[in-house]
């Protein structure tokens, strides 16, 4: 017990110093490499968290968290510190307490699907899009900043490139958390998925890791989602919402869309250099990315998986 304890701890001040070097270590620059470093630090500083909950259970996870939230207060401020227990935190009490449910006995343990757990993880993401909003509209200071900081950059833009924005600075500000939340939301997935990574390697993980081919979002997830698209061309006055659920379960639903091609794709002849190709069209260019998300959704309906799944006895020859 006791050790458990000071591990959690331990993993707490680690998850809040990594946090706090992203945030303090660039002395202000403003660059490519600084923005890269950031963005990779604030990742790193969710997986001791991660590590803590999903190798020794929520309530290890908790003590992490309420770690890392009293040192960032102590360090920083007190604003940080709750900032720390919302946006890191709370993700990851939340996405481990889902994950480690199970039913059955100690000899067969039927762990929460992976489907819900990305259900959860979307309706985390729209959730930070309303903190976003939140923090925006209650801070003038802030969003007046904001304004100015896009304001300029419009002005650049035009300047250098010739281009005449369509949207003030006023309706970018505003569209911003929309994005905000599932950016945020990318980053817990991504951590979450190193820290699994790194338990299954030292033996330490408490359930095994989620099969993304494996995973059948519900039809209503799928309705949710052509519903929140045709509502978010229609009432632009609740866009941000909307805009989150919609880039939330876009996400999702690309994800089942790839699970779809890694299991048809056991068919393919040269399958590891198409997957790779795959990829690096994914990565490359925009439009792929919709049309595997289509290919996710229609899934709920077509089946691909079931159709052309390769049989034990086509495995065999």
């Amino acid at each position: 017990m006791v050790k458990e304890l000071v591990v959690a701890i331990s993993l707490g001040i680690l998850s809040t110093l990594l946090l706090s070097i992203s945030i303090m270590g660039n002395d202000g620059a403003a660059n490519y490499g600084s923005a890269f470093q950031s963005l990779a630090l604030w990742t790193l500083s969710l997986v001791p968290l991660f590590i803590s909950g999903l190798g020794f259970g929520v309530m290890s996870a908790a003590v992490s968290v309420i770690t890392g939230a009293i040192i960032a207060s102590l360090v920083l401020s007190p604003v940080f510190g709750l900032t720390y227990a919302i946006l890191c935190g709370a993700p990851v009490i939340v996405i481990v307490r889902q994950a480690l449910l199970w039913r059955g006995t100690e000899e067969e343990k039927f762990w929460y699907p992976t489907e819900y757990l990305l259900i959860w993880w979307a309706g985390i993401c729209v959730g930070l899009t309303i903190a976003a909003m939140a923090v925006v509209n209650m801070n003038d200071e802030l969003r007046q900043g904001l304004v100015a900081g896009m304001d300029q950059m419009l002005v650049q833009l035009k300047e250098l490139r010739g281009v005449s924005p369509t949207m003030t600075a006023e309706e970018f500000v505003a569209l911003m958390p929309q994005f905000l939340g599932p950016m945020w939301g990318l980053f817990v997935l991504l951590s979450g998925s190193l820290a699994q990574g790194l338990l299954v390697r030292f033996d330490k993980n408490k359930r095994p890791t989620p099969k993304l081919t494996k995973m059948e979002l519900p039809v209503w997830a799928a309705l949710a989602f052509v519903a929140a698209v045709v509502l978010s061309l229609f009432l632009d006055g609740i866009w941000p919402i909307l805009g989150a659920i919609v880039i939330a379960l876009e996400i999702v639903f690309f994800l089942q869309g790839m699970a779809v091609i890694h299991v048809v794709s056991k068919r393919w002849n040269g399958r590891p250099i198409l997957l790779g190709a795959i990829y690096m069209v994914l990565i490359i260019m925009l439009w792929p990315f919709l049309l595997v998300t289509v290919l996710g959704l229609m899934e709920n309906w077509i089946g691909f998986r079931r159709r052309f799944a390769v049989t034990t006895h086509q495995e065999e020859d």
